[in-house]
């Protein structure tokens, strides 16, 4: 028979082994699958660790200024990315947009993990219903 300590240090080593392998997997994150250029061009950009991480230089690539406004808007609703299937966890997606005259702030879940997940945050300000100022950066969530 297998005494109570042998059978109590098994499930602590089981247990954390669990734990080892749930930790760097899902804290590293896994690279999150995307048809978005946008999205793709943001995450080969920054890392995990850069929180705050201004964006617009690679947003700008795929929003130039003077682009039409469905056209630009038509981009910005492509950034998304297929949510993870994980086993313990479920991934907080985020999606969101706000107008407040002519200038549109939008959310984009780009990265997400069972720490926390990463958005794009995107400023645009339309006139004559052009592309004039763009702003983005990558924000962290945790919990």
């Amino acid at each position: 028979m297998i005494s109570k300590g042998r059978l109590l240090a098994g499930g602590v080593i089981l247990f954390a082994l669990v734990c080892l392998v749930s930790t760097v997997d899902f804290s590293r994150g896994r690279v999150p699958e995307t048809n978005s250029p946008l999205v793709g061009d943001v995450l080969a950009a920054t890392t995990a660790r850069e929180c705050g991480r201004d964006a617009t230089e690679v947003v700008a690539r795929h929003l130039p200024a003077g682009m039409e406004q469905a056209a630009a808007e038509a981009i910005l609703n492509a950034a998304t990315i297929v949510a993870p299937r994980p086993w313990f966890w479920t991934p907080a997606m985020e999606t969101s947009t706000i107008w407040t005259g002519d200038t549109l702030e939008a959310l984009r879940t780009i990265k997400t993990t069972a720490f926390g997940t990463n958005l794009l945050r995107v400023h645009m300000t339309f006139g004559d219903g052009k592309l004039r100022r763009l702003a983005a950066e990558v924000v962290c969530r945790f919990g």
